[in-house]
């Protein structure tokens, strides 16, 4: 058996790396960049109404007071999307809309409210500064500004900048196809009959929602069943990342990891120093990638969480991929002895500079519950007897990890 560092190093090691493709940027949000993104034009482009108003000049109104008002007669009326061209007078203002381009001559635009108008003149009351309510080309972005490094994880936040400039597509690092198969003959869809002996197939959809945002396409098996010619239809696949439940302990009907093996699958490790997920299998086919995860449910959330996930991270180029830890505590009273690295679900009690945490109640790693209220995983070191005092463990936040 192996350690968890030597386990998760191994896995690092062995991802290929990320391959390049483009997206529409519609579809780019929690996606790699894999080239830097530089703005090839100014936003806006062109000097424009920021208000509602009228575009003046401002050295017009030096004597202007709500005593000595100013009133000009005007004619024309721009609007967004306008070429309005030379339509500058003296002493003549324009009616102009908000985002419209600011007339040559104009150097300022007083908003309506801050006049009295009606189709053919129009009153001011104060003096205007100069630029006043007036946008100028490159205002938000200038043309040649670096907006986005190579690396940088696409956020929603994000979409809407690059189509600001004008980018109907980025480029980034491809998210793998993936396959989850959960193994087993007593395994029921959600929505079926209970029949004896039975269970609902929690152990799909935990996968699915932990790693969906990290593949571009999931392909699901509901159930596979615990034989070897079910298996080797699987382990015939291309998919990029292949994910089971079950069927790698000693059981008599136990045959992934034999039947990955007879397809051509490398195998990595199998079996890890830690609780829970002992029976872990992890190899390799080309650039293809499989997990042989255990059946329980709570080791399939485990074991996914601090195995699976970095890997997909870094498959897709993502250069957080490691599972980031945070230094705390458990008291006395809160430790649990274990013969192996315990990684469990737990809770932050007191939250301070080093925060204080506890496990979740259940011991068991087939309840599925031990996540319920939980804030991440508690990483304590293996022990057979208890301190005296506060014990320094790691603890990892299921934000973090999940995203």
């Amino acid at each position: 058996m192996i350690t968890y560092k030597e386990a998760i190093n191994a896995i690092i090691e062995t991802v290929p790396s990320p391959i390049e493709t483009e997206v529409s940027i519609e579809d780019a949000a929690g996606y790699v960049a894999s080239r830097e993104i530089i703005s090839a034009v100014d936003v806006v482009n062109y000097k424009n109404s920021a208000m509602d108003g009228f575009a003046v000049k401002s050295d017009w109104f030096s004597n202007c007071s709500k005593t000595n008002p100013v009133t000009f007669s005007y004619t024309h009326t721009v609007f967004a999307g306008d070429s309005p061209g030379n339509i500058f007078q003296e002493q003549t203002p324009a009616k102009i809309m908000t985002g419209a381009p600011v007339p040559d001559g104009y150097d300022s635009v007083v908003k309506f409210e801050d006049t009295k108008y009606d189709d053919v003149s129009v009153t001011f009351f104060r003096p205007v500064k100069l630029n006043a309510n007036v946008r100028f080309p490159g205002e938000d972005i200038q043309k040649g500004r670096k907006l986005f490094m190579a690396g940088h994880r696409f956020s929603k936040l994000d979409i809407g900048i690059l189509a600001g400039i004008g980018l109907p597509k980025v480029h980034v690092f491809q998210k793998p196809t993936l396959r989850i198969a959960t193994t087993g003959n007593e395994i029921v869809s959600p929505g079926k009959k209970l029949g004896f002996g039975q269970l609902y197939n929690s152990n799909l959809y935990t996968l699915m929602a932990f790693l969906r945002h990290l593949s571009r396409e999931t392909n699901t098996s509901t159930q596979v069943s615990d034989s070897t010619q079910a298996l080797e239809e699987l382990f015939k696949g291309n998919e990029d990342v292949i994910i089971t439940s079950g069927g790698v302990s000693a059981g008599e009907r136990d045959f992934v990891v034999k039947t990955a093996e007879a397809h051509g699958w490398e195998t990595v490790f199998h079996k890890i120093k830690i609780k829970p997920g002992k029976p872990v299998y992890f190899a390799r086919r080309g650039r293809q990638l499989l997990f042989g995860l255990p059946g329980n449910p709570l080791s399939i959330a485990v074991t996914c969480a601090i195995f699976v996930i970095p890997a997909l991270r870094k498959l897709i180029g993502r250069e957080d991929y490691n599972i980031q830890t945070n230094p705390a505590t458990l008291e006395p009273a809160n430790v649990r002895k274990s013969g192996r690295y315990l990684i469990w679900p737990g809770k932050v009690e007191k939250n301070s500079e080093v925060p204080e945490v506890s496990f979740s109640h259940t011991k068991s790693s087939a309840c599925l519950t031990a996540l319920m209220n939980s804030d991440g995983l508690i990483f304590q070191p293996a022990l057979k007897n208890p301190p005296d005092s506060a014990l320094k463990v790691h603890f990892a936040y299921w934000d973090d990890i999940l995203k």
